[in-house]
């Protein structure tokens, strides 16, 4: 009987150690994987054009990793050309379809609505941007606005789906 609890005793240790090892393999083979994937999807930014940074800067940092196509086009092939004009630019998402962006040379800023549509006909998306008198504070006032329009609303429709109770 002590034999065989003996074996069994070992047996599982053996298992045991067994499985920490491959498991230890996999968890290094599955870095190098990753390792590998980032590598083909994120290759060094000395193989990016000037546009592509431009875009992929706008579209990671600014946008939180958007993943429109068309936008990133769009920043690519129209907006990097604003670069000899200017020295920096700042997008805002608004809505799924409409940006705010801000062109800043010095002590200049110019203010954009970028907005996306469908062609009726083809389907396909363009863009318009339009110079508006709007400012970073206009947005960001309305912004808030809205929120708090929102969570008062949300608060007024609990409220009367849940009247006070008369205790």
């Amino acid at each position: 009987m002590k034999g065989y609890l003996n074996f069994i005793l070992i047996f599982s240790l053996f298992v045991l150690l067994s499985c920490s090892k491959e498991d230890k393999q996999q968890n290094q083979k599955s870095v190098k994987q990753e390792t590998k994937e980032e590598e083909i999807e994120n290759p060094g930014d000395t193989s990016m054009t000037p546009e592509e940074k431009f875009s992929s800067s706008i579209m990671i940092d600014f946008l939180d990793s958007s993943d429109d196509d068309d936008l990133d086009a769009y920043l690519q092939d129209e907006l990097f050309k604003y670069s000899k004009d200017y020295r920096g630019a700042s997008v805002i998402q608004l809505t799924n379809s409409t940006w705010f962006v801000s062109l800043q040379n010095n002590t200049v800023t110019k203010n954009f609505i970028l907005q996306k549509f469908v062609d009726f006909n083809s389907n396909d998306y363009y863009f318009v941007l339009k110079e508006t008198p709007l400012t970073i504070s206009d947005i960001i006032v309305s912004a808030s606005l809205y929120h708090n329009s929102a969570m008062l609303r949300n608060r007024e429709s609990q409220n009367s789906q849940n009247p006070p109770s008369n205790k």
